[in-house]
């Protein structure tokens, strides 16, 4: 009887400690969360302009990557704006890879930083202050201050710390409960391969360092065995990269596929020489401290692929570019590049792809208010195929980026029309679908810069402010509703008049909305910022209205009509 309540005392205890394990990993996530946060909005965009200034050669790219590494403890978040500059054309892909490369060695700085602190003070005693003054900070703080960003950072670091306490205690209670010894009859790549789903399921590789971190500092497991988890969180990291590649822009598959090359080669390597490296930490550098010699062990490695691959980065970027090329074709459905032998074939051809990113420019605003974007103006079933703004789940940002980008292919091609000698009926289709193509643009645009200001209405507590978000989708819903209309319309007095009374609509929805919001101003039943957010949104909802139906009269009407639209003033 006395021994199956000790079995069963011994089992809650490892079921406790095993929970103060995982609650600790969530705390480090957490509170790596808050950091991240935090420091992206502090640096903001003088951290783009250090990336941005600092990766003139492969060389400098190493170390801006792994500066900024390890200042934003995130590998991921640097990665992720490398892919969003290299796509805009900012940085190189040769930069970029340079950066992606010094990432992994500026991520190692976290290891350092938690070796040296983390195991060597009373860490919990370091902890509670930083998350007593950042949480009441964060409370204290108003919405997009600096003050903010810094109690987040602050929280956000004493929560990593305060997860790194409940690990190391986890992993200490669970050595007393079985035997460390029988872990060291597993080989090494069992612990690779630990390490490397650890950190596929985490998504976050510092996390992965820093349990085996607390299960050496206990001596759960041998050095060698945690060395091996280490090159399996490097090589985990890979499985991120795939991930954010899948539905990715071919700009980002190609900064992923370099950081797949590199770390796959790394890491065999690393894992090959295993012994050597550790004797070369350990026998020749003298690091007996295990929990130093795990963390120099992983920069060394990531140090050595950094020198292996260096030389190559010109190569690899030169490779990288001939890749993916297919995606950046099929924006592109009816002009055929260099086709201007008959210029009325290519006139039209030039006018259906204007048509597609007018129809693109308006499903992105409707699905920005949660709206089917269904409606359209044209038959567009056939052009709408294999176009990710039409598919499941499609990222707004992303499908933004594919608008641009369809922007810059069809005007790159009306201005190599332009510049050639055509009739004046060419010309003067030419100079409709030139303003045509920036208006549909410009049309996206002015929603997306609204939805800061979007999930504002959504999240506010204030009910009145909120219901204001319901407004704003009635209005576009109708704005739409009428503008799908024009599918049935052909005849161009039809069209003008349909376009016209579209004007009309869009100029008494803007009029209504703001003699709505400055009611307001006398209810005081919102604060003159929410009053001053109402404002902008709707003026940017009325002004990309406006654009949308400039750039249809120039793409639907002749040039005598789309004048007489233009002139139309405002009532």
């Amino acid at each position: 009887m006395l021994g199956a309540c000790f079995a069963a005392d011994r089992i809650m205890l490892i079921e406790f400690e095993i929970w103060r394990l995982a609650a600790g990993l969530g705390l480090f996530l957490f509170g790596m969360h808050h950091l991240e946060q935090a420091l992206q909005q502090l640096t903001g965009r003088p951290f783009k302009v250090f990336l941005r200034q600092h990766t003139s050669r492969p060389v400098k790219g190493v170390l801006a990557g792994a500066v900024a590494t390890a200042a934003l403890q995130s590998s991921s978040v640097v990665s992720l704006l490398v892919m969003a500059l290299v796509g805009t054309g900012i940085i190189s892909l040769a930069s970029a890879v340079g950066i992606v490369f010094g990432s992994n060695l500026g991520t190692t700085a976290t290891g350092w930083i938690v070796a040296t602190v983390g195991f060597k003070l009373d860490i919990e005693a370091l902890a509670l202050p930083l998350i007593a003054a950042g949480g009441l900070g964060v409370v204290w703080s108003a919405v997009g201050t600096r003050r903010l960003s810094i109690s987040q950072f602050t929280v956000g670091l004493g929560l990593m710390f305060l997860g790194l306490e409940f690990m190391k205690a986890g992993a200490s209670s669970a050595t007393e409960l079985f035997d460390p010894q029988a872990l060291a009859d597993y080989p090494p790549i069992i612990f690779l391969l630990v390490g490397l789903v650890i950190t596929a399921i985490i998504q976050s590789s510092s996390a992965t360092i820093m349990v085996t971190l607390s299960a050496l500092y206990a001596a759960a497991i041998p050095l060698e065995s945690a060395a091996a988890v280490a090159i399996g969180a490097d090589l985990g990291t890979t499985i991120t990269a795939i991930l954010g590649a899948l539905a990715g822009s071919a700009a980002k598959k190609r900064v992923a596929v370099a950081l797949i090359i590199f770390n796959v080669v790394t890491d065999t390597i690393a894992f090959l020489a295993l012994p050597s490296l550790l004797f070369l930490i350990t026998g020749i550098i003298g690091i007996n401290d295990p929990l130093f010699a795990l963390v120099a062990f992983h920069s060394l490695f990531n140090l050595l692929g950094i020198i292996l691959f260096l030389p190559f980065v010109g190569l690899l970027s030169r490779w990288l570019q001939s890749r993916f090329t297919r995606e950046k074709q099929a924006l592109l459905r009816h002009i055929k590049r260099g086709d201007t032998a008959v210029p009325e074939a290519a006139i039209e051809n030039l006018s259906r792809e204007t048509f597609r990113l007018i129809d693109q420019a308006a499903a992105l605003n409707q699905l920005s208010f949660g709206l089917r974007p269904y409606r359209t103006f044209y038959d567009s079933d056939n052009d709408r195929r294999a176009v990710r703004l039409f598919e499941r789940g499609a990222d707004h940002d992303e499908c933004y980026s594919e608008i641009k980008q369809l922007e810059g292919q069809i005007l790159s091609f009306a201005l190599a029309m332009q510049a050639q000698p055509f009739d004046p009926g060419v010309s003067a289709r030419l100079n409709q679908i030139i303003p045509s193509i920036r208006n549909a643009v410009h049309a996206a645009k002015s929603i997306r810069d609204t939805h800061h200001d979007l999930r504002q209405f959504r999240d506010s507590a204030n009910d009145h402010f909120n219901e204001y978000y319901d407004r704003f989708r009635a209005g576009v819903r109708d704005f739409y509703d009428q503008y799908g209309g024009l599918r049935n319309v052909k005849l161009p007095n039809h069209r003008f008049e349909l376009l016209t009374e579209l004007r009309k609509k869009n100029e008494a929805l803007h009029k209504n909305m703001h003699a709505n919001i400055y009611r307001e101003v006398t209810s005081a039943a919102l604060s003159e910022t929410e009053i001053s957010t109402l404002l902008n949104v709707s003026r940017e909802i009325f002004v990309s209205g406006q654009s949308l139906l400039s750039a249809l009269s120039d793409a639907l009407l002749d040039p005598a009509r789309s004048a007489d639209f233009a002139g139309i003033p405002a009532t």
